[in-house]
């Protein structure tokens, strides 16, 4: 069995069907809080053509080479967290892992909820959705505020989300704040990435020196300095097509991107998770720690198929969702966590 992971190891393997035909993945739907409840791949709801391929994408299981992770158990998964408080940050894919986290800790959650940030008032967050931060160094482009969520397991362990897509300091610092003070005990669940290959080229910077240049600025100036845990959650690779996977917004804005299913990807954007590994290891040293990956980019990079545009979500004027993943993976992701948190 795996017993978590090294600071910086990633995570390889091989998909392969479960044994049981009827096996539909981790997450059981009724167990799934109100609030977490979303718009997914498989379903009574899908259309016929669709279904042969949600038979084959939520039968599969991952199996990593050298271990085998430990199956997802929510009351085991509560005690281990007892005593902590876990603060989710980053974009729409952190959103969706903390919706993953709802369902499968369901039955060990007193109350809950998610809202688009729009629509939650000050109850919910003291930060205003009117209140503006731009782009670092680019004047006019601000940023988008996504959800905030947040539930409260049985035994008073408190999961927190913040979702928005690109990285501004004083934006992370009035979220961070309404946690102060953080402490040992305290486990920080970080990514960006997903809006950065985004940007096109009229902006002010290229997205890859962009996002180089905000994370060596969020690790140096921020994380370092955390007393607690914190688990960079590594690259969520998108399925476009070409080599990369990726795209830029103006491809899509303007029709250019013409596919009509998620295309593989042979490499992936493997640079945002090798920057921060480099960072890591030869960078901060000791200072960092604290820091670990949660290593999902290589089990997320073959499942092609596993995105809401391959089973036509988002397939309209000539727009193809395959960033964001079905449950399937996204619940892996949190089987990954439970392994790195409660398996050392």
């Amino acid at each position: 069995m795996c017993r978590g992971f090294k600071q910086t190891e990633t995570l390889k393997g091989t998909w392969v069907p479960h044994p049981d035909p009827s096996y539909r993945g981790l997450t059981s739907i009724p167990k799934c809080p109100a609030f977490a409840r979303d718009f997914d791949c498989d379903g009574d709801w899908i259309d016929e053509q669709y279904k042969p391929l949600a038979a084959q994408e939520f039968n599969k299981v991952f199996r990593p080479y050298g271990c085998e992770l430990h199956p997802m158990d929510s009351q085991h998964f509560a005690q281990c967290l007892k005593g902590r408080r876990i603060i989710m940050i980053g974009d729409s894919t952190m959103r969706q892992m903390f919706q993953s986290l709802a369902c499968l800790l369901g039955d060990q959650i007193g109350d809950g909820f998610l809202k688009h940030w729009d629509h939650a008032n000050e109850s919910y967050i003291h930060i205003p959705f009117e209140r503006e931060y731009m782009i670092n160094e680019t004047p006019g482009h601000h940023i988008y505020k996504q959800f905030v969520g947040g539930f409260l397991l049985f035994n008073s362990v408190p999961v927190y989300l913040r979702s928005f897509g690109v990285l501004n300091l004083t934006l992370w610092d009035d979220v961070m704040g309404e946690f102060m003070p953080l402490t040992s005990n305290d486990i920080i669940i970080a990514e960006f990435g997903a809006w950065y290959p985004r940007f096109d080229d009229a902006m002010a910077l290229e997205s890859w020196k962009r996002f180089s240049s905000d994370m060596r600025l969020l690790f140096g100036a921020r994380l370092r300095e955390v007393p607690g845990t914190v688990l960079w959650r590594t690259y969520a690779p998108s399925h476009f097509g070409g080599e990369l996977g990726t795209y830029q917004t103006k491809q899509e804005n303007f029709g250019i991107l013409d596919i009509d299913v998620c295309q593989p990807a042979s490499k992936g954007e493997y640079f945002f998770d090798t920057e921060i590994i480099h960072y890591l290891q030869n960078e901060c040293g000791s200072a960092c720690s604290h820091i670990h990956v949660l290593p999902i980019y290589h089990l997320s990079l073959p499942r092609t198929h596993s995105h809401h545009g391959s089973f036509g979500s988002g397939v309209k004027d000539s727009r193809i969702d395959c960033r964001h993943y079905c449950t399937n993976v996204v619940d892996v992701w949190n089987q990954v966590l439970y392994n790195k948190l409660c398996f050392s």
